[in-house]
């Protein structure tokens, strides 16, 4: 059963200033994120850049699977930023799946968008994939849920 995202509530004006409150954050610039979002109800988070801290063992040069933990948490909080009217989104839960290596790309993405919606707490779902490959597999998947800090 496919869902469709929850519209953003706030206006582009307001997400635009969410969005570059994220983009300013340290742990936003440490990992080389950097966050979008795209209508009627997605959150992009994009590698602007790319360190060997973000990547795994095993002589691979694929991302670390915290790493994307960590992508998943920064796209469902850009998400829930969307929809709540707060300088601050929290996850209460977050659930990842890896499927396979995720190497390195510029053209990665975690993609997260709200699936249930409520006054003080969302639900969200979230895939990490290559937007080169669009009919390529996905490399996880994620859930979370979030709730706005009043």
């Amino acid at each position: 059963m496919e869902t469709k995202p929850v519209p953003f509530r706030l206006s582009a004006e307001r997400r635009a200033i969410q969005l570059h409150q994220l983009n300013a954050r340290n742990e936003i610039a440490w990992f080389g994120f950097e966050g979008g979002y795209e209508e009627p109800g997605i959150a992009t988070i994009n590698f602007k850049t790319f360190n060997e801290g973000l990547l795994g063992g095993g002589g691979t040069r694929a991302i670390n699977g915290g790493v994307i933990s960590a992508g998943f948490d920064a796209a469902f909080v850009l998400a829930g930023l969307g929809q709540y009217d707060v300088d601050v989104v929290v996850t209460l839960d977050l659930s990842v799946q890896f499927l396979s290596l995720a190497r390195v790309s510029e053209s990665l993405v975690f993609q997260a968008e709200i699936v249930r919606s409520a006054k003080n707490v969302c639900f969200a779902k979230g895939i990490l994939f290559d937007r080169s490959e669009m009919d390529g597999p996905h490399f996880a998947f994620a859930s979370a849920m979030l709730a706005p800090v009043r």
